[in-house]
């Protein structure tokens, strides 16, 4: 039997910190950001999904560094407790910004949401590093990794049915005919929830396994990390991952008021992902993982064979049958919210992999690899939902006058692009080198009892 090491409380907190106020800013930045800058702040569809893309090839230069200073970090808190304490504060002033609709001119307006969405990547990495590189440094028990994954994973389910649920009553209720101010509203109520949640896990969770390491360059640190053959596919199976979340919930905003041609459905359809995600991470998801003995590969195989089928019937049959597109919406919901914890319990399962095949603890690093893998699929479920929008002659706010070749676009892009990237989340997770990890982690507990 596995030695437990961390408190019921400890496992919460944690969970809190990676899931509660900074998942309600996430979710309602991946979410909402797009129709925001479209609809309310006046940005061309394809300016913003050239903001989408730039921001993700500068992840791609900056977080391998954030991730490598991480490991690098020496300080009387540990290596990564003291970015719960310094970032979360100027997170949440530029997440507020970031809603702000200054008068400017159509190029003013670009380059402020450009320099405003790069900064709020940046420091995004900045407090997800320290989330995804502490918990193998808290425990190495992998049954109580993948509960606390789990549990926050629940948390993270809890705010993003607010969010996408409730996200356009409160911008009504706090804005009125100001949809910026009640974006800002919104998010900074977001932003405080995440610094005191953030500040409670910087006192409470404890480091208890790092690798003091001498500093040394970015280069090294992912010549080395790359020198695993395994991290490749597992890129890939980070950033599919993420495709599939956000360009469904970003997708499903457009789907609602353009392709039903109601906005009012917005928050029921809504309710209906995040209910079904919910369901399926709290209820099924514990029990997949136990009936296939903790095995990750098989749990994300099947659960997402099943996503295909009920996207591929979606659809068809959208706007043919509201209840049947409720019903099959819900059951995928329920396997493809899974996607969520999938990805960190892998993260995770991978730094002691990494670590056995290089004698080198780069928990930093790997979280931001996985960090931009996220935000890179954000950003290219954005850039492509943008692209799709301005190929097809999307025009902003003309719901029920729009070409057919927009609701087919919109549908497409709800549906069958999510169908081909779960084709190949499943095809990428059968790399996962699970049997070493979970061999590897069971003879170090053998040696420690």
């Amino acid at each position: 039997m596995q030695k437990k090491e961390l408190s019921f409380s400890e496992r919460l907190i944690w969970a809190m910190g990676q899931s509660t106020g900074r998942q309600f800013i996430t979710a309602l930045v991946s979410t909402y950001i797009l129709v925001f800058l479209t609809d309310a702040f006046g940005i061309a569809a394809g300016a913003a999904g050239i903001i989408m893309t730039v921001a993700a090839i500068w992840d791609a230069i900056n977080d391998p560094m954030l991730g490598s200073l991480a490991d690098r970090t020496k300080s009387r808190w540990g290596k990564y407790r003291p970015y719960l304490l310094f970032v979360p504060f100027p997170l949440a002033v530029v997440s507020v910004l970031l809603f702000a609709a200054p008068n400017l001119t159509g190029a003013g307006k670009v380059a402020y949401a450009a320099v405003l969405y790069i900064c709020y990547g940046m420091l995004v990495t900045c407090i997800e590093i320290p989330y995804s590189a502490m918990l193998p440094a808290m425990t190495r028990n992998e049954m109580e990794r993948n509960d606390t994954i789990s549990l926050s994973t629940f948390i993270a389910s809890l705010m993003i049915l607010v969010v996408t649920s409730f996200t356009t009553n409160l911008v009504s209720i706090f804005g009125g005919d100001n949809p910026s101010k009640g974006y800002m509203i919104t998010v900074a109520i977001g932003a405080v929830l995440m610094c005191i949640t953030s500040w409670l896990a910087f006192v409470k969770c404890k480091e208890r396994y790092t690798v003091e390491k001498q500093a040394e360059p970015v280069r090294t640190s992912l010549k080395k990390l790359f020198s695993v053959k395994e991290m490749y596919p597992m890129i890939l199976f980070w950033c599919v991952g993420c495709i599939l979340f956000q360009i469904v919930m970003t997708a499903s905003v457009y789907y609602c008021m353009y392709y039903l041609m109601n906005p009012a459905l917005i928050s029921t359809y809504m309710l209906v992902i995040s209910i079904g995600g919910m369901v399926g991470v709290m209820v099924l998801m514990p029990i997949i993982l136990r009936a296939l003995k903790g095995s990750v590969k098989k749990a994300v195989t099947i659960t997402q064979l099943i996503c295909i089928v009920c996207y591929v019937i979606c659809f068809f049959i959208g706007n043919v049958s509201l209840p049947a597109l409720y019903i099959l919406t819900f059951v995928a919901s329920m396997f493809a919210t899974m996607t969520n914890a999938f990805r960190p319990m892998t993260v995770v399962g991978m730094t002691d992999f990494v670590l056995d095949e290089t004698g080198s603890q780069l928990n930093g690093t790997i979280s931001a690899i996985g960090g931009f893998a996220y935000k890179c699929g954000t950003a290219i479920s954005s850039a492509v939902l943008a692209g799709v929008l301005a190929v097809t002659g999307y025009v902003a706010g003309a719901i029920g006058q729009e070409p057919s070749a927009v609701l087919v676009g919109i549908n497409s892009v709800r549906f069958l692009i999510p169908a081909g990237a779960t084709i190949l989340y499943i095809i990428f997770i059968q790399f996962y080198p699970e049997k070493k990890i979970m061999e590897s982690l069971a003879a170090k507990r053998t040696t420690e009892d």
